[in-house]
């Protein structure tokens, strides 16, 4: 317990100091949260214009996809605000040297590189794709209550999912030396999370179910939420967290052999 809470006062301060720094540039809280309303008027004019034409789309209605677009929009927004931009810096650590430092300090360096940079701009999207999620729930078929702690559960996965994922993009950096280009073809995956899976060719659906589990973030929570899920599907997806959780350490261990510090 000592250590765990060791590690709630490192993230207490770095969450202050990020406070402290959004609170210089308000500007930048605003940018970002009309840059994402744009990005989710689209999402929904998207799926508007569709059901304008058909009143199912691959057994998905309408309130149901609107559930699925909050359930995504949430769990997005959680690993936006509490690391996206760690895995944007985490280039620099490496080939900057700037991971000497947090080696030396008395807390894991993933850990420390992971948290250091929280964007509060982007927590308005959390209760904005909660609320999203909770305005078509009755009309999804969610039945709600008690449930809505599972809601808070797949949030987590979805989360843990992303960060795994976006971790198995970038520890490339201690190998590559470049991260742009890997972080880009991450999000050019990424596109396959903003739709549900059953709406893909079957290669397609296999593929972000397992090799690249981008229907973890959303469409596989929502699905467990409104319609529940097979014992294999349970099994699938702790198989596969579990795998990218062991690769991501492989990695780590294997990347650090190779990391040449400034001092070294």
């Amino acid at each position: 317990m000592k250590g765990l809470s060791r590690y709630v006062q490192i993230f207490l301060v770095q969450l202050k100091n990020n406070w402290v720094r959004e609170a210089v540039y308000r500007t930048n809280f605003l940018a970002m949260m009309a840059s994402d309303l744009v990005w989710i008027a689209v999402e929904f004019t998207l799926f508007t214009v569709i059901y304008a034409n058909v009143p199912t789309l691959a057994g998905w209605t309408k309130p149901q996809i609107f559930f699925f677009l909050g359930v995504f929009f949430s769990s997005d927004a959680l690993f936006t605000t509490f690391f996206q931009r760690n895995f944007w810096n985490f280039s620099d650590l490496v080939n900057k040297g700037e991971l000497d430092i947090l080696l030396t300090k008395p807390a894991h360096p993933i850990f420390l590189s992971l948290t250091r940079w929280v964007n509060l701009t982007a927590a308005f999207n959390i209760v904005l794709g909660v609320a999203i999620a909770v305005r078509y729930a009755d009309e999804a078929g969610f039945a709600g209550g008690l449930h809505w702690l599972l809601f808070v559960f797949w949030l987590l996965v979805g989360l843990l999912t992303a960060v795994l994922l976006r971790f198995a993009f970038c520890i490339w950096i201690f190998w590559t030396e470049r991260g742009f280009a890997l972080s880009r073809l991450y999000y050019q995956f990424f596109a396959f999370a903003t739709k549900p899976d059953t709406l893909y060719p079957s290669a397609i659906r296999y593929a972000i179910l397992t090799a690249f589990p981008f229907a973890f973030i959303g469409s596989v929570p929502a699905r467990a939420l409104l319609h529940g899920l097979e014992p294999r599907e349970y099994t699938l997806i702790a198989t596969v967290l579990t795998s990218f959780f062991i690769l991501d350490a492989f990695l780590w261990k294997r990347g650090l052999k190779r990391y040449q510090s400034v001092s070294s």
